[in-house]
């Protein structure tokens, strides 16, 4: 479900140059929702693999190990890759 959301995030990723929109229900949504939520999102991703590496710290088996490793290199990358993608977006509203 957290990686649906990312989706979504990475789909409608605005660029420098948008608008705050406040005349239409979706485009608010998008100019105003999407920007205000990536930010939680994003700490609950971080929180997310905070709890894979408590689990397969104390996991017994060696084949689930390795996927919860998988599972926080895949999140760790999707980390990045939202940042960079919206990344212009908050420096051209924070600059």
């Amino acid at each position: 479900m957290l990686i649906l959301l990312g989706f979504i995030f990475l789909i409608f990723a605005q660029d420098k140059d948008t608008e705050l929109v406040l005349d239409n229900t979706i485009k608010t949504l998008l100019t105003l929702g999407l920007p205000a939520a990536l930010p939680i999102y994003i700490m609950v991703l971080l929180f997310d693999i905070v709890m894979v590496i408590v689990r397969f710290s104390s996991s017994e088996s060696e084949i689930e190990s390795i996927l919860f490793k998988k599972v926080m290199i895949f999140e760790i990358g999707f980390i990045i890759i939202l940042i960079y993608a919206w990344a212009p977006y908050f420096i051209s509203v924070f600059i």
